[in-house]
């Protein structure tokens, strides 16, 4: 009878025999990946993960004005709600005695180096706010993406003007992006009393600033490539400019999607409007997300790179248990629990907790995921394999990696 689970050394070997138990992860065959590369790897993953779910919006409204518009409203108009019923201000050091739309830039500052995008505060002012970040793992997702996210950030500032004293209103405007290929991404934020400028659209939420003299500009050899949290010049905290502060610790759980803040709602949103159905919606997520599976590993050399990564022995050549261990190195970054009911050279089947792999509420980046590993099998194994969901249990996601025939896949 073939075993269930193959041999696997256990994650606590060497505890009794006093070596250090490392913050890392671990893959089946012991290869262990620090907390910081963890967290780095899971938001570029997801980070891949979203620039394909992007792509299949781009499918959904062919034209960029339209698709970016309703990006726009959709985000600002669910971070305003979420701003206004749900506030943190505690969270994001916003004291009682601010008033304006101002401190919304402290929600923006933590939650860009949560997202380990890194940069500093420029400017932090009742009439002018400027960001500006050398790193940002979304900057392969596309424009429409960076509008939607500075469109989130002024719900957040309008919600947080509307729980305080009143104050001057700041106009949220994206100067520069990573992702339309700037050096750096730069939001300004700018009274329009103070520096008077013409209206715009919501979705137009790109520069130049009226205020682009007191733009400053950090040349590239003073760029950071790590979040506060990771820098001794910063004793590995996040600190901002009123003393809010914490560590390590709170960013793993931070670690949201583009896919699951924008990108997601977004499409869903675009059913609810019309533009497509929910049934040819899933469709195309499905079509576009395993495609980007199947491109992951579509090179030998990216098939023997991860192998080398993981620690894959060369006893085990072409089965499920490459991907179960990914899979594993994944759920582990994003601290999402887990059970093993198989893993062995037959078939690999995790029982997966729904709530950790959509940590965000949104439960559709789980079939996001699942589109995902099942083409990157295709390529990372062999054709023969197959990733599918069976025999769920409620508020999981039981899938079986195995070799399945399908003459109409």
């Amino acid at each position: 009878m073939t075993k269930k689970i193959n041999e696997r050394i256990p994650a606590d070997s060497g505890n009794d025999a006093g070596f250090t138990k490392y913050n890392a992860v671990q893959s089946p065959w012991n290869r262990l990946l620090s907390y910081k590369d963890a967290l780095h790897y899971a938001s570029r993953f997801e980070a891949v993960l979203s620039a394909a779910v992007g792509q299949a919006y781009r499918i959904i409204i062919p034209d960029y004005a339209t698709r970016a518009s309703e990006m726009c409203k959709e985000a600002y108009g669910r971070l305003l709600y979420t701003g206004m019923n749900y506030p943190n201000d505690d969270g994001f050091g916003i004291h009682p005695f601010m008033c304006g739309s101002y401190p919304g830039a402290l929600i923006g500052d933590k939650g860009d180096d949560a997202l380990l995008m890194c940069g500093r505060c420029q400017d932090f002012g009742t009439y002018r706010c400027e960001k500006e970040l050398d790193v940002c793992d979304w900057d392969i997702c596309g424009s429409e993406l960076c509008r939607a996210t500075t469109m989130s950030l002024q719900g957040q500032a309008d919600a947080t003007e509307s729980r305080h004293r009143k104050g001057k209103k700041l106009d949220y405007m994206m100067v520069e992006a990573k992702g339309c290929g700037d050096r750096h991404c730069r939001i300004i934020a700018e009274s329009r009393e103070k520096y008077p400028a013409p209206a715009h659209e919501l979705w137009e939420s790109f520069g130049p600033a009226v205020s682009d003299e007191y733009k400053k500009y950090t040349e590239e050899e003073d760029c950071v490539d790590e979040p506060m949290m990771f820098r001794e010049e910063c004793d590995y905290r996040f600190v901002n400019g009123t003393n809010n502060e914490t560590d390590s610790s709170n960013q793993m759980i931070n670690l949201s999607t583009a896919a699951s803040l924008y990108l997601l709602p977004a499409i869903a949103n675009a059913v609810r409007l019309g533009y497509t159905t929910e049934q040819q919606a899933e469709w195309i997520k499905k079509c576009v997300l395993e495609a980007a599976g199947k491109a992951m590993f579509g090179e030998r050399y990216a098939i023997k790179a991860c192998r080398e990564w993981l620690g894959v022995p060369d006893s085990i050549k072409e089965d499920g248990r490459i991907l179960g261990g990914l899979i594993e190195m994944l759920l582990q970054s994003l601290v999402c629990r887990y059970e093993i009911e198989a893993f062995n050279e037959n078939e690999v089947i995790y029982v997966i907790d729904r709530g950790g792999l959509a940590i965000t509420g949104c439960q559709s980046l789980v079939e996001a995921h699942l589109y995902m590993w099942q083409g990157m099998v295709k390529t990372l194994v062999n054709a023969q394999w197959s990733v599918w969901e069976e025999d769920s249990p409620k508020g999981k996601m039981r899938i079986k990696i195995a070799k399945k025939i399908d003459k109409f896949m």
